[in-house]
């Protein structure tokens, strides 16, 4: 694991976040949200962006804050925690079956002050150890599946977490490797309520940066340059909002994050972005959001060809 965890290239995919909840334990979860993000993991990080975007700089809490439960580092840091940091204590590997296949069982322990993981709600937080099990493949010692467990301490409102996560082999690049194809983090409240996130990942891609070199601004007194504007360039809204009709459906499966083009009379093209998502009895409501302006309530699906108005504030 750990000549494997040192050989993983960097990388983006696509990340589908459904988030649940329910008040009680022995209640039905309810949908709350869903969102669509890209990931990428490079130099030991994660970063996110919305689909599209194409700048990975922020952490998954900055584009989703306020939003209720979010988890970062759970896709690839727990593994690089366990076997390249060597933070954790590992009990004897035990033989099971997987799906009726053998595998094989290695359960692990890592301490609240080794482990660089923490849980923080409302004003309070704190450092916490991890707990867990983590199963192989017993021919090919690929990981297979891997199950994280928190005990909060008292003074975090949270009282426990269990995330487990399920991996498969894709292609990155020219070479296959084995990273998560799902995961679940369960939280429970010490009031009984629990929150329930469930991401979907594909569309693995090989990650590279690029470098531009800026030279020094001219000297004081020289005459700036003077450039012509482009053309072509994206169309504006008028003073009072935009009128445009929808380039394509946006079905019920939509997210937060997900982008959308709308053609407006004149022939000028939008590009706007799903920025809410909320559930009202059994059907979808969304915001969408284009130049600054939002347009909220809007009931999915909506087919191609609506026409939506956006307005000023």
């Amino acid at each position: 694991m750990r000549e494997y965890v040192s050989l993983l290239p960097d990388y983006t995919c696509r990340v589908t976040l459904e988030r649940f909840g329910r008040a009680k334990a022995r209640a039905r979860f309810e949908p709350r949200d869903r969102w669509r993000l890209e990931v990428a993991y490079s130099g030991g990080r994660e970063l996110y962006s919305w689909p599209g975007d194409g700048r990975f700089e922020a952490g998954i809490e900055d584009l989703l804050p306020g939003h209720g439960l979010v988890s970062n580092g759970s896709y690839a840091l727990h593994v690089r925690t366990l076997f390249l940091r060597e933070v954790a204590e590992f009990s004897a590997p035990r033989e099971e079956a997987c799906e009726g296949a053998p595998c094989v069982r290695l359960d692990f322990h890592v301490a609240a002050s080794r482990s660089g993981y923490a849980l923080s709600a409302g004003d309070g937080g704190a450092a916490v150890p991890l707990a867990g099990s983590a199963w192989f493949d017993a021919a090919s010692l690929d990981i297979e599946r891997l199950e994280v467990r928190v005990e909060a301490p008292p003074e975090v409102r949270i009282a426990a977490t269990r995330e487990t996560t399920v991996y498969q082999r894709a292609r990155i690049g020219e070479v296959e490797f084995v990273v998560p194809r799902t995961s679940e983090l369960v939280l429970r409240d010490r009031d009984g309520r629990e929150l329930w996130n469930r991401s979907r990942f594909d569309e693995y891609r090989r990650y590279t940066g690029s470098a531009t070199v800026f030279y020094e601004p001219p000297a004081a007194g020289d005459a700036p340059a003077v450039t012509a504007p482009e053309r072509g360039g994206p169309p504006r809204a008028g003073r009072q909002g935009v009128t445009a009709a929808l380039d394509a459906e946006i079905g019920e499966d939509a997210a937060i994050g997900d982008a959308f083009t709308a053609t407006a009379p004149d022939g000028a093209k939008f590009s706007g972005r799903i920025t809410d998502l909320w559930r009202v009895g059994k059907g979808w409501m969304v915001e969408l959001w284009v130049q600054g302006m939002r347009r909220r309530g809007l009931g999915l699906p909506l087919k191609a060809g609506t026409k939506v108005v956006w307005k000023r504030e």
